[in-house]
């Protein structure tokens, strides 16, 4: 049994993550911004170091809150301090990102917390730390149905929560994961995902091959 820290785990992406691998017998620890029964209490602008102590593993599935200056400390400054301890205390850290951080152009209306997520990653990126960044596509709530996995933030689409919990769980074991970011997107037309063969075919980022 290993013990995780699900940051976000209140939300309806992490309590699929939390609840995955609590199936799996894992120890997982809950958090969210606002106290609530079975969560502990962490607000990711001022994260408290003591929360992830003794952690194998931390999960960041955060919304960025719609205020500019609240979204860089949340999904910018907030993500560098949690890849802080992360590489400090050698384990890994999966953050759940978007589509559209290299092209937050096309939407102005969210483009100030787009640029704060996009400037989390690359924190994450630099900071020693082992890490995946999983980018979904717009997301909904019907069952998985098929996925395909890309990179470089092209393209469009929608993707299954449950199927992002998945790829979670998979990259937190996997270390063909570690040191690369992707897309999400549902396919209907593709065969039940094989976690590990479509890992092992990503690009790593450039600052993970220096």
């Amino acid at each position: 049994m290993s013990s995780f820290v699900v940051v976000g785990g209140t939300g309806r992406t992490g309590r699929r993550v939390a609840g995955l691998l609590e199936r799996d017998g894992h120890r997982v620890v809950v958090t969210g911004r606002v106290a609530a029964e079975g969560a502990v209490r962490l607000d990711l602008a001022e994260p408290d170091p003591a929360v992830f102590a003794g952690a194998d593993g931390i999960v960041v599935c955060v919304e960025p809150p719609a205020d500019p200056a609240e979204a860089e400390a949340v999904v910018h400054h907030g993500i560098a301090a949690v890849a802080t301890v992360a590489a400090r205390e050698d384990v890994p850290v999966v953050l759940v990102s978007q589509i559209y951080v290299t092209r937050g152009a096309k939407h102005p209306e969210m483009g100030a917390r787009i640029e704060a997520r996009a400037r989390g990653e690359q924190a994450l990126r630099e900071s020693g730390a082992q890490y995946t960044i999983v980018r979904p596509s717009w997301l909904h709530d019907r069952p998985a149905d098929g996925v395909r996995v890309e990179q470089g933030d092209t393209g469009e689409g929608r993707i299954s929560r449950d199927a992002v919990a998945a790829a979670v769980v998979a990259a937190l074991f996997d270390p063909s994961a570690s040191g690369k970011t992707f897309e999400l997107y549902d396919d209907p037309d593709s065969p039940e995902p094989d976690w590990s063969t479509l890992f092992a075919a990503l690009k790593p980022d450039p600052e993970a091959q220096d």
